[in-house]
């Protein structure tokens, strides 16, 4: 609903109600008529102002007098009554036969728009203009007029003048006039609507982006300053409308800001931060009228950047395993997570050593989640599966046509990718020294340049590196970089293998199977430790990999729904030799190193060797004695009589 508020006088309001009150149901709005005595200013301003504005009226409607001392005084609008040539003949015609002298009094003549003397000849009357800058003014000229006897033409207190002198007063405005003007104000109250909508909407857009904006005008006086500004800029509370952006920002700022030109992503230093900011200036006519500043917050875009990272090309690239998740009774492999944990909060490489598949991908996982960057990506991958120029091109990625096949949008390198992350290099004794010599760049300037490109691309990564051998051996067979490696070799982790941790078996063996089959976990329970017996008895030299292996083929082989499988000890005992390796190749598949001390003398040296191989086997064997002497070519006799002449004792 529309509010609108007409003040005026005497006849004028007489005719402003009539017409109000059949427009108001028509037209959709709320009309008020106010009657206003403008020679008494403070009434006006002090008492009839005050009530129209508690109507929440929209606009007011009065004369060019009243206008003239409202509209400094006011936030609402205020328009003068549209006036039309017929309102004056209109008028001219209804004052004739009281008078052919006719004085038309005005507050301003140029509302007559035409010259009327053509009149005078051809209705043979004679007009007078009478103009006035007070209500007193007008009081004095019409009392001067009346002497002629003549009428007037004018206004609501004009009218009212001329009365109280004897004269004939005639209303210059018509229901059109006012018509046209209640028309005429609906207009402007719907465009100054539609006005406040948009910049309800603009400052509800500037206000809610994260980047800092401030708009200058042409004077370098500031216009515009969002929140985000205030922030970032840290700047005072009060307004800063109209003021020098100097005034804002530091000598410095305010030179690099007006240095130059439109500019893009240049760093600025300010008094409390260093921003990305960007420049705009405003054109109009080929006039400048103004400049926009943005600025942003330097470590939001890389929260941005990352997260775009995260959810785009680091998709998937996550670590799942914590060191939670890692189930051990072994006093080795407890203190080996506990030595994991410390390095996991620091920022250094850390060297996995462990023989294949006693879990060192677990460990890497675990370190990552236990770190400062468990929030970004875990990439990993295994250099032994990939081709060398494969694994070049994964990990420094590439650039449109680097080589045949090439993707033509390029692709970015893991290296990139893991950007605030962790980078796991599984079996990094595999990889051939001129790759080692690119992958030490990395490590050594944080930085990688991809393939067919010339950019050097600054990384922020954490390097975890695996082996399943010591590297020391490669080093000193010239087939691992001596430099490489103790970059690599900051922190060490040793896994141990599972031969060296037994009781760990039936913790695995129980989270595997229950994992499998609860109800077959369930069945199985009364001959648990027959089953976890057995499987102690395995060199496995595949480690845990190969422990779920022999557990998946057992779960497979035993099936409690078969009528003919008679559950025991001994039946355990058989379907558990089933489904592991030959044990009696084992020996030929050991893997471990003898180091040993040289003797004085060379008959010593060879007993003692003799002595060192002899415990590895025994070790390896677990104490079966009679298999071992067999696979020796020694019967027991010999075999025991060996024990005794090497002091090995059982």
């Amino acid at each position: 609903m529309t509010n609108i508020s007409i003040l005026g006088q005497g006849d004028f309001i007489q005719l402003a109600t009539r017409i109000t009150t059949k427009l108001a149901s028509k037209m959709n709005v709320n009309i008020q008529v106010f009657e206003s005595h403008p020679e008494d200013a403070d009434d006006l301003l002090h008492t009839l102002l005050p009530r129209v504005e508690k109507t929440e009226t929209d606009i007011i409607i009065t004369g060019r007098f009243t206008k003239g001392l409202l509209e400094s005084k006011t936030d609402i609008p205020v328009i003068h009554l549209h006036l039309t040539p017929s309102d004056i003949l209109s008028a001219v015609k209804k004052s004739m036969p009281y008078s052919n002298r006719i004085a038309i009094a005005m507050f301003d003549l140029a509302d007559l728009r035409y010259d009327y003397s053509a009149l005078q000849d051809l209705l043979n009357i004679k007009l007078e203009y009478i103009t006035y800058r007070t209500p007193e003014e007008l009081q004095v000229k019409i009392e001067k007029f009346s002497k002629t006897k003549g009428a007037v033409i004018g206004t609501g207190f004009a009218v009212t003048f001329a009365k109280q002198n004897g004269l004939h007063g005639t209303l210059i405005y018509s229901e059109k006039s006012i018509l046209e003007s209640i028309e005429r104000a609906i207009e402007i109250i719907h465009y100054k609507r539609e006005e406040e909508t948009k910049n309800q909407e603009f400052k509800a857009i500037i206000h809610s982006v994260r980047d800092g904006i401030i708009a200058t005008n042409g004077q370098d006086k500031i216009t515009i300053v969002n929140e985000a500004a205030r922030k970032l800029l840290e700047l005072p509370a009060e307004s800063l409308f109209g003021k020098e952006l100097s005034q804002a920002v530091s000598d410095e700022a305010s030179r690099q800001l007006a240095d130059q030109d439109d500019f893009q992503d240049k760093i600025i230093s300010f008094e409390h931060s260093r921003l990305n900011t960007n420049k705009t200036i405003l054109y109009q006519k080929g006039r400048k009228i103004g400049n926009v500043f943005t600025f942003q917050d330097i470590t939001n875009i890389q929260k941005i950047e990352q997260k775009y990272r995260l959810e785009n090309e680091a998709k998937g690239q996550l670590a799942k395993t914590t060191f939670e998740d890692i189930i051990c009774e072994n006093a080795d492999m407890k203190r080996t997570i506990e030595r994991a944990k410390k390095f996991a909060l620091t920022d250094s490489t850390v060297l996995i050593i462990g023989e294949t598949g006693t879990g060192k991908e677990l460990i890497a996982q675990s370190i990552h989640n236990h770190s400062k960057r468990k929030s970004h990506p875990f990439v990993a991958i295994n250099c032994a599966a990939l081709p060398e120029t494969l694994l070049e091109s994964q990990l420094f990625g590439y650039e449109d046509g680097a080589f045949t096949g090439a993707s033509k949008h390029g692709k970015k390198g893991l290296f990139e990718v893991a950007h605030n992350g962790t980078v796991f290099l599984d079996e990094i004794n595999s990889i051939s020294l001129h790759f080692q010599a690119r992958l030490l760049r990395v490590l050594q300037e944080k930085e990688v340049v991809c393939l067919g490109g010339n950019k050097v691309i600054p990384i922020n990564i954490r390097v975890l590196a695996a082996a399943n051998e010591d590297l020391i051996h490669l080093v000193k067979n010239n087939t691992f970089r001596a430099d490489l490696y103790y970059r690599l070799n900051v922190l060490k982790v040793n896994v141990p293998p599972l031969r060296n941790r037994l009781e760990d078996i039936p913790l695995l063996t129980k989270l595997f199977l229950k994992n499998q089959s609860k109800d077959l976990f369930r069945q199985l329970e009364p001959y648990a430790l027959t089953l976890y017996s057995e499987l102690k008895k395995y060199h496995y030299p595949g480690n845990i990999r190969e422990l779920y292996n022999i557990l998946e083929r057992f779960a497979i082989l035993i099936d409690p729904a078969d009528e003919q499988q008679l559950l025991g000890a001994e039946f355990i005992k058989q379907i558990v030799l089933e489904c592991m390796e030959d044990r009696s190749e084992e020996w030929m598949h050991m893997e471990d190193k003898i180091e040993m001390g040289i003797k004085e003398s060379y008959r010593e040296s060879m007993l003692e060797a003799e002595k060192v191989i002899m415990q590895k086997y025994l070790e390896s064997f677990r104490g079966d004695k009679s298999l071992l002497a067999s696979k020796l070519g020694m019967g027991r006799t010999t075999f025991y009589r060996k024990l005794k002449d090497l002091d090995i004792t059982l």
